[in-house]
């Protein structure tokens, strides 16, 4: 299976590019590539920015196919390259990633195979950015993306999907962590009280 890192937000919100900055002493998005690294055969990062991203060591860097339609395009790039069925989506602003979680995710596909997405819970809502994604529907998003229908619910109303009930997580995960996501600088002081958990 292969990992696809969302990299080409343009971080209006945050000030500056939230993927190439440094918390623990190395930009956010090369901290979650050595995460998954153990984890996926591939990663791609799909960004804007070639002359950063490209020499983030075991990854290959992708320019979106169709640029300017967000997330879901991003997703779009990824799929169409992936040489794996099953490939991971991560957003680089993400930074709690959970070995056990994805494990565990990757474990729900064994079982089944007759899912094109596997997406976790949260409250009642689903997290379209640690989810896992069957390469087969990148016509449907295609098709989405030419109507400019860009939310992922859209997608998820054309998609069959196995939810990844938050209580299953809670066994091993701490879902305020791995769902975590910086927006804004201010979300910063909630990254410290969480590392220090």
């Amino acid at each position: 299976m292969n990992a696809i890192i969302l990299a080409g937000g343009k971080s209006s919100r945050f000030g500056s590019n939230k993927a190439l900055y440094k918390i623990n002493q190395k930009p956010m998005l090369v901290n979650i590539v050595e995460k998954l690294s153990p984890i996926f055969k591939r990663i791609y990062i799909i960004g804007n920015q070639k002359d950063k991203y490209e020499e983030i060591r075991g990854t290959v860097y992708l320019k979106d196919k169709i640029p300017d339609k967000g997330p879901l395009g991003g997703l779009y790039t990824g799929l169409s390259v992936s040489d794996s069925r099953y490939n991971y989506l991560q957003a680089c602003d993400m930074p709690f990633v959970s070995e056990e979680f994805l494990r565990y995710m990757k474990g729900h596909i064994i079982s089944n195979k007759n899912y094109e997405a596997f997406i976790p819970e949260k409250n009642g809502y689903l997290e379209p950015f640690v989810g896992i994604y069957d390469k087969s529907i990148r016509t449907k998003i295609y098709n989405l993306i030419t109507e400019n229908h860009l939310n992922f619910d859209f997608l998820f109303d054309e998609i069959k999907i196995k939810k990844v009930k938050e209580k299953e997580i809670e066994n091993i995960a701490d879902t305020d962590r791995i769902f975590f996501n910086i927006n804004k600088k201010e979300d910063l002081k909630k990254y410290d009280s969480f590392k220090a958990k």
